[in-house]
């Protein structure tokens, strides 16, 4: 019972951490471009649909997870979830591009690193900096620290 706890904490603060992730990107690209590329409405439905949170394949699960089949979140919280995450991000967001405060686009880059395998089955620090609009240096500071994570291992045919 206590694994299912961990876990059910760990899934809590995944989807947290996509809506912090997903509004900070959409704060600071819109800030940037003047379009909004993320809504939280759509991105909600996406990330907390019932079928998502009950196909462990879907939610991208490690083989080490506790109970793959186990669902551990409910829509209804998944979805709180994600907004308290989406409406802390939206303000990092606004608050870094006012600030151009390099530190806190580190540490959104470090956290979309770190998520990359969960949100999306490809991408990369570059694809990244491109959604959330990052340019100059805020830029470079973006894609390094992305790295750092680890989060840009993928296939290369070829090697």
């Amino acid at each position: 019972m206590i694994k299912n706890a961990v876990r059910q904490d760990q899934e809590k603060q995944k989807v947290r951490d996509i809506g912090r992730m997903s509004g900070f990107f959409s704060a600071y690209s819109a800030l940037q471009t003047g379009i909004t590329p993320y809504h939280a409405k759509y991105a909600i439905t996406s990330v907390c649909d019932p079928k998502t949170l009950s196909d462990p394949k879907l939610l991208k699960r490690s083989k080490e997870d506790l109970d793959p089949h186990a669902i551990y979140l409910e829509e209804n919280d998944c979805q709180d979830l994600y907004t308290e995450g989406w409406n802390e991000g939206h303000s990092q967001g606004v608050r870094a591009y006012e600030t151009r405060d390099l530190e806190l686009i580190g540490e959104i880059a470090r956290l979309a690193g770190r998520l990359a395998p969960f949100y999306t089955s490809y991408t990369t620090a570059e694809n990244d900096a491109r959604d959330c609009q990052v340019v100059g240096e805020a830029r470079a500071h973006f894609i390094m620290n992305w790295r750092q994570t680890g989060g840009d291992r993928r296939r290369r045919k070829g090697i």
